[in-house]
């Protein structure tokens, strides 16, 4: 073996070199679609719009392997114009010659000339009708051999029409034609049959529809119309001598009660034939048979009808399982084996589906043993061929088309001694084919039929041909010779490589563990003409056939750059000697995987020369890819012993920081505590390379940390997963203990249940009675404990006032005088239920889901017809303080009424009825006011506001000073529960519970989230007491009781227990004002002037008893601060006069 020389390169063109090899490879690896040659087809082009191309067969004019043939290719082309005189698109059979000219077919005498010394076409006869009648609808051939056997050919046109007086039947016919392409003989199976019923006899034979020409000599229609289209199969020998020949026509049973199949089964669509069974047998293909499509296979026999041998049924309802049938000896056993096809096969990403049945010592299998498929909308398999043994390996070969796959594919399937492979060795593609097309317009439905299995340029390689009547035309592509070549590797170095030894034998300096093994290959003569090939060889380490994402392994290229990939351009000699090129390897440092097995890919291909202008002038060799790669490894020397395997017992025991409940049952009470696993793992055997410990958990499971210390490496490889490492390698009888932190509080309220799957793995092979795994459970149990309280805010309130009517449906919303429109201060006093829920642990609470049932109005017959008496009135929706959450309370009970908040003065709200105010229009209505917690205030009952203008005399009352309420002792209130037992009096006490039914109760639902141990949250209610109800109903009562009761749960399906029974009630206590109601104390004014007269008359009784005891007549003292003494004293004594000193006391 001879490498290219790219050190003699001078360096200005060294670039150019290496580019020149890149595309080279690249071409080589790309362009690879096994040796039919697309890029230079030939194309035989017919009219247009003239379905040129709808049928194709290969054939051979003389003895198949004899020296004086001709190769020709047939095409059908069922719309064209006949040579036949008066017939216009009636369809027509060509020949087309294997030369590289589009357009040099020649049209096939067929209609108009009936037997041999016929020279003259003649016209249609009355009786006949040839437009559309599709001939060339199906081409078959066989080829001449030796014995003077096949050599036949078969065309046919099923819509073919005679008419008998008005009535017309589609009877259709087959000319038989000879090796030479002379008319032989004509066949119409169905003439002369019973046409009574029409369709329900032979009136729609469709005779031709399938033919088929078997190496037995005879021929094998089909025709789907018969018996309203239940469809039959005819069997006539035509071959061998004609007096001799047995002229009989056989038929499948097609009567109503004995055909194999029902009406509408289309049985005949396709036709094969074979020895199946050891015999000769024939296969008929009924699409729509039982919806799902049907092959039945008959024996050959001497009697009419020919016996039924089996029936193959489709597996998919609308397949039309059955649709073409092929017979080929995929795995070269000398067996036929039948190919079955389903182009309406769907699933969501394939359309179509192809069978194969391999026959197993002469007998077919009732289930298929392959089956292939094609993308979606594909109709893959609407054209099946046996194209013969490209490839030389003893076993027949497969096309399959697919016309709808874009503009048509056509797939190569190679057999082999266990079958047919189900990948396709080369894809087609009509848009990839090179060459020159005429009339620039695309080829479409490539792929609508094939025919192969003729050496059409005498290579000694078969053939194909391939339909695309869409295009009206006929694409033949010719096979490439196939160079047989031997791949070999010497790798001595490659055995048992030392990762601490650096250096090898080729490259001793290195720093890094080297090895060299040498590629070899040899290549047998093929050809005269070509000593030499220029051959690419590649070496790919590890990343082939998606093994590994990076290599341990590393080869320097041509620029000394880093690569797992080497290529190489090198010559070979065709001598059949083996020659070799040595390839130098270097191991990444810091490999870890030293146990596992480095593998290769020795790969070679062919350097092409340029390709020839015509597949007729030249055609290039290509590699038997089956012969052209061999996969090799090379071994890291182990502490393993002298077989070089490592086995290993790795033994994991586990156990959590908790005690065991019963037997190996854990619980844990879930908190704010973690919990540790502890581990142990041991190796009772051979080192353990790359040990690692997986613990796979659930993702509500968090990873925290490893306790220190430990000789494991422990990281999170992701949210369900941590990995430890245990050594690289672990060695013999050694223990690793390791403790993992988990933190649970993410589990899921659903999830009950920690699941803990431990497990240990190592590139060594695993040894012992039981693999190195373990599960671990552990019970979670949930529990909260919630105090739950609640209270009032005032605990106290008061009403007072006259009782009017409560009515807001017939009353007008109008101004109060003086106040404005209605709003919450009008209707009574604030009022505030407080709910507290305290979680004392241990556990979270993930939802608390409170539900207050509150007295929104007195209870009332829905149809009574009475207006809502309100109660306590919802100012806005309640709301969940200091934690998360939300209330929710239907809208239509909170504010109504849309009662203002802000000042009377607010225009934005509607007035309400005088009735509903706190501030009513009559001057003696008196506000309800609150008295908080135990505190006691003072009211006055009759203050007013003194106004000037008459016109204000209906005045309403406003709030009292606090001076008025602190001097008005005679209104001190009273504790009453104390005050009134004390005196024996009996009290009237109203209770209103929602729980007895003098309520209309409010649903108010509040969820709390995620309420972690120790922690508060707060639902406050805000509403108004409705005054104007309480002062209508319960005038003269002690008090009215007023209770709202909440629950507070945890739903059972967050598995939270709760530790109490959490159900309260919280009252607000609402007095009357005025207790008892005053009678009318006026005094009569004959009394008040008594009164008056009667006082004076006292008043003059006491003035003149003082004076006659001398009281107005005393002495009174000396006083020198009187003024008159001081005048006095003035005069007398004047140094009590003002003093002259200028200084000032003050």
């Amino acid at each position: 073996m001879l490498e290219l020389p790219f050190t003699t390169i001078r360096p200005n063109c060294r670039l150019r070199q290496n580019l020149g090899i890149l595309i080279i490879l690249q071409c080589v690896l790309t362009c690879y679609n096994f040796n039919l040659e697309q890029r230079l087809p030939i194309v035989k082009y017919g009219h247009p719009h003239s379905h040129f191309g709808y049928s194709v067969a290969t054939h051979t004019i003389g003895e198949a392997n004899g020296p004086n043939k001709t190769n020709c290719v047939l095409v059908g082309a069922p719309l064209d114009q006949n040579r036949q005189p008066n017939t216009t698109h009636s369809g027509a059979l060509w020949r087309c010659p294997m030369t590289q000219r589009f357009d040099d077919c020649e049209q096939v005498i067929t209609d108009g000339r009936r037997n041999f010394d016929s020279e003259i076409l003649s016209p249609p006869g009355n009786d006949e009708i040839k437009e559309d009648q599709w001939m060339g609808v199906t081409v078959r051939s066989n080829p001449l051999q030796a014995n003077g056997s096949g050599g036949k050919v078969i065309v046919c046109a099923h819509r073919y029409m005679y008419i008998v007086r008005e009535n017309r039947y589609g009877q259709g016919l087959c000319y038989l034609l000879t090796n030479d392409l002379q008319f032989e003989e004509v066949h119409e199976p169905c003439k002369g049959r019973p046409v009574q019923r029409q369709h329900e006899d032979y009136g729609l034979c469709q005779a031709g529809t399938s033919a088929a020409l078997l190496d037995d000599d005879t021929m094998v229609l089909g025709s789907p119309g018969p018996y309203t289209w239940r469809g039959s199969i005819w069997v006539t020998q035509v071959g061998g001598e004609y007096l001799q020949r047995d002229k009989t026509t056989y038929y499948s049973d097609h009567s109503d009660l004995n055909s194999p199949v029902d009406k509408y089964s289309y049985l005949g669509m396709s036709v094969t034939g074979g020895r199946f069974f050891g015999h000769m047998s024939y296969a008929a293909g009924a699409p729509r048979s039982e919806g799902h499509g049907q092959v039945v296979i008959f024996d050959k026999s001497t009697d009419n009808p020919i016996p039924v041998h089996s029936i193959l049924d489709g597996e998919q309802f609308g397949s039309s399982f059955g649709y073409e049938l092929a017979t080929a000896d995929i795995n070269g056993d000398h067996r036929p084996d039948l190919i079955v096809a389903a182009p309406l096969y769907f699933t969501k990403t394939e359309g179509g589906a192809v069978y194969v049945y391999q026959n197993i010592q002469d007998t077919l299998p009732m289930k298929y043993t392959l089956k292939l498929t094609g993308p979606l909308e594909s109709r893959f398999g609407l054209a099946l061929a046996n194209i013969g043994d490209l490839n030389k390996d003893n076993c027949e070969d497969l096309a399959v088309g697919a016309p709808y796959e874009g503009n048509g594919v056509v797939y190569i399937y190679l057999g082999s001694s266990q079958g047919l492979n189900s990948k396709p060795a080369q894809k087609i593609q009509a848009s990839e084919l090179g060459g020159t097309i005429p009339n620039g317009q695309p080829i479409r439905t490539f792929g609508i039929s094939i025919s192969g299995n003729t050496d059409l340029d005498d290579n000694s390689y078969p053939d194909v041909v391939i339909g695309a009547f869409n295009s009206s035309a006929a694409v033949i592509l010719l096979a490439r010779p196939i160079i047989s070549i031997q791949t070999s590797v010497q790798r001595k170095e490659l055995h048992n490589m030392d990762p601490n030894t650096p250096g090898c034998l080729d490259d001793p300096a290195s720093n890094l563990t080297c090895f060299t093994f040498r590629a070899c290959c040899s290549i047998e003569p093929y050809d005269e003409k070509n000593k030499e090939l220029r051959l690419a060889y590649s070496v790919e380490a590890e990343t082939f056939d998606h093994l590994k994402k990076f290599s341990r392994v590393f080869f320097f290229d041509r620029e000394n750059k880093r690569t797992n990939v080497l290529s190489r351009v090198v010559r070979v000699h065709t001598n059949g000697r083996t020659e070799c090129q040595a390839v130098t390897g270097y191991i990444k440092a810091n490999t870890r995987d030293i146990q596992t097995p480095v593998r290769f890919r020795l790969k070679y291909s062919l350097v092409e020369p340029p390709l020839a202008d015509s597949a007729l002038v030249r055609l290039n060799p290509i590699l038997d890819q089956t012969q052209a790669h061999v996969d090799f490894e090379g071994t890291f020397q182990k502490d393993c012993g002298d077989d070089d395997l490592c086995e290993s017992n790795l033994i994991i025991r586990v156990e959590p920081n908790i005690t065991e409940s019963s037997g190996n049952e854990y619980t844990l009470i879930l908190d704010e505590t973690e919990l540790e696993v502890r581990i142990n793992v041991s190796n009772l055997a051979d080192s353990a390379y790359e040990a690692q410990l997986f613990i796979a958990h659930q993702a509500g499971v968090s990873y925290v940390a490893t306790k220190k210390p430990t000789n494991a490496t422990c990281n999170s490889y992701n949210t369900t997963l941590v990995a430890c490492s245990l050594g690289n390698p672990m060695l013999r009888d050694t223990t690793t203990f390791v403790t993992i932190r988990f933190q649970p509080k993410g589990l899921e309220p659903s999830e009950k249940i920690m699941l803990f799957h431990i497990f240990a793995n190592t590139t060594s092979k695993l040894v012992g009675p039981e693999r190195p795994e373990r599960d671990l459970r552990v019970n979670v149990v949930r529990r909260a404990k919630l105090n739950f309280r609640g209270w009032a805010i005032p605990e106290q309130s008061f009403y007072s006032g006259s009782s009017v009517a409560n009515s807001v449906a017939n009353t007008a919303a109008t101004d109060i005088e003086g106040h404005g429109p209605m709003g919450m201060d009008d209707v009574g006093s604030q009022v505030h239920h407080m709910f507290t829920i305290f979680n004392e642990g241990p556990s979270t609470a993930p939802k608390v889901q409170m539900v207050i049932h509150w007295p929104y109005s007195l209870y009332s017959d829905p149809q009574s017809g009475r207006p809502v008496q309100y109660l306590l009135y919802l100012e806005q929706v309640p709301t969940v303080e200091v934690s998360q959450g939300e209330c929710h309370v239907a809208k239509e009970y909170v504010n109504p009424l849309n009662l203002a908040s802000g000042s009377r003065e607010n225009p934005a709200y509607l007035s309400a009825p005088a009735q509903m105010r706190m501030f009513p229009s009559q001057s003696r209505h008196s506000f309800n006011k609150s008295l908080i917690h135990s505190q006691r205030s003072y009211y006055s009952s009759s203050h007013r506001d003194d106004h000037s203008d008459d016109t204000q005399s209906n005045r309403n009352r406003v709030r009292r000073s606090f001076l008025e309420r602190v001097t008005r002792l005679e209104r001190l209130m009273y504790d009453p529960e104390s005050s009134n037992a004390a005196n024996g009096k009996k009290q009237d006490i109203v209770e209103l519970d929602c729980n007895k039914g003098a309520t209309n109760c409010v649903r108010i639902e509040c969820d709390i989230l995620n309420m972690p141990a120790l922690s508060e949250a707060q639902v406050v209610v805000k509403a108004r007491l409705w005054n104007s109800t309480l002062v209508s109903e319960y005038p003269r009562v002690e008090r009215v009781r007023i209770f709202s009761t909440a629950t507070a749960q945890i739903p059972e399906s967050y598995g939270v227990e709760v530790m109490d029974h959490n159900n309260i009630e919280v009252e607000t206590r609402a007095y009357p004002e005025l207790r008892n109601q005053q009678r009318d104390t006026s005094i009569p004014w004959l009394i008040i002037i008594l009164g008056i007269v009667g006082g004076l008359l006292l008043l003059a009784l006491v003035t003149y008893v003082l004076w006659k005891v001398g009281f107005f007549k005393r002495i009174r003292p000396t006083d020198p601060t009187l003024s008159g003494n001081l005048e006095k004293m003035n005069e007398e004594k004047p140094f009590l006069a003002p003093s002259k000193n200028t200084h000032h006391v003050f």
